[in-house]
């Protein structure tokens, strides 16, 4: 019964929703069909929104948890900041519950989760700002970044460093000022070799993806239940 449970059960799942959405996307014989179809695929899309809902309760969950495994290991240490992300973690929950609750409540006040005034107000002057803030700190790992790829050690990379300028003072009012024709260089160079290279990039994942599918079909891929057989 376990091995029922724990690999042909989700195989045969996927399967199935292979088959329906493959089914719902090409198969339209006629406008009833075509009507019955449109339904049923909204209805396959509301249980995903309702799968990833659950997901983002279990992710909570087990922030929660971790954070509480490190503040039992390291104890003062790491106190200071698992309890702030405990307790806004909670507000959050606590506030979002009661625009929930409102809008059941009372439909015409017009308040929902995302209105409701205390989870808009952490929303936008806590967790916008650090956001912002975790993001702006990327920008000294790119910086770096490109500065090892930048390093012109063959012609190659003198190429990749060229066309990173072009693109670069194209983009800026400096290239402009220094010299106009950055502009449309930078235009032909996002448009034609650009375009170009991320062409074959796209066919290539939608052949990857179809061949995945095919396998998750024939029930060759296992790597998505956390093993490999």
């Amino acid at each position: 019964m376990s091995l029922v449970v724990r690999r042909y059960a989700p195989q045969a799942i996927v399967t199935i929703i292979i088959l329906l959405t493959v089914m719902f996307f090409y198969f339209y014989v006629n406008p009833e069909t075509s009507e019955a179809f449109s339904r049923a695929d909204k209805a396959l899309s509301d249980w995903v929104v309702v799968i990833t809902s659950f997901a983002l309760i279990v992710g909570g969950i087990d922030i929660l948890r971790f954070h509480l495994v490190r503040m039992r290991k390291e104890g003062l240490r790491q106190a200071p900041f698992s309890a702030v992300t405990i307790s806004l973690l909670v507000l959050m929950v606590l506030f979002a519950l009661h625009g929930w609750y409102l809008s059941y409540a009372d439909p015409a006040a017009g308040i929902a989760i995302t209105t409701q005034p205390q989870f808009r107000w952490l929303y936008l002057n806590v967790y916008a700002p650090a956001d912002a803030a975790v993001y702006s700190i990327l920008v000294f790992y790119m910086a770096s970044a490109s500065y090892r790829a930048f390093r012109v050690r063959n012609p190659m990379a003198l190429l990749l460093l060229v066309v990173a300028l072009i693109v670069i003072f194209g983009n800026t009012t400096v290239g402009g000022l220094l010299w106009p024709g950055f502009l449309s260089l930078r235009d032909w160079v996002m448009t034609v070799p650009n375009t170009a290279a991320f062409r074959p990039i796209t066919i290539g994942a939608g052949l990857g993806i179809i061949i995945l599918g095919l396998r998750l079909l024939t029930w060759r891929e296992v790597s998505w239940m956390g093993r490999r057989e």
